[in-house]
């Protein structure tokens, strides 16, 4: 798949732009000549202001899609494990070793679904030791952080976030 700039180095037999596997790599405007009446102006990417819906949004940030600088990573690790309970708790369960039954029962049983997901998010970086704070209490930087690169390098599983409607 090609970025603006990758597809602006392929047409021009150059390599004169920058290119990355992430978005966010071209941070200014650039032109490249083609020929001599054809010349290309490569921008850095651009997002619509507002998107058709928070499910959206939400997806593009689970993805990387967005640049995580732009972000709160805490409240979209947050989200993604609430998107998990609800869609792929098994998945959830079998990477971070969790009782599958437990978490379900935990969902069912708890009035306050945000409480559930810090519980849930409390049992994930139990698998590692080092998101730990020096006191014990959780780091939850770091838990984020993991959460979100297992799910974007798919070691929580192929997970489709867009269903096809009947």
């Amino acid at each position: 798949m090609y970025g603006k700039s990758s597809f602006i180095n392929k047409i021009s037999n150059k390599n004169s732009l920058k290119v990355g596997n992430k978005p966010g790599v071209t941070l200014k405007k650039q032109w490249i000549r083609l020929s001599k009446n054809i010349e290309l102006l490569d921008t850095p990417g651009v997002l619509w202001p507002k998107f058709k819906n928070d499910e959206t949004a939400l997806n593009l940030a689970f993805t990387g899609t967005i640049k995580d600088e732009i972000l709160d990573k805490e409240e979209i690790a947050f989200y993604l494990v609430k998107y998990l309970l609800h869609n792929n708790v098994h998945n959830l369960c079998e990477k971070y070793k969790l009782n599958e039954n437990e978490i379900k029962d935990l969902m069912q049983n708890e009035e306050d679904e945000n409480q559930v997901i810090l519980q849930v998010i409390e049992l994930c970086r139990q698998i590692k030791r080092s998101i730990y704070i020096t006191d014990g209490r959780i780091d939850v930087k770091k838990t984020s952080n993991l959460l979100l690169t297992d799910f974007r390098e798919a070691k929580i599983g192929k997970i489709t976030l867009e269903k096809v409607e009947n």
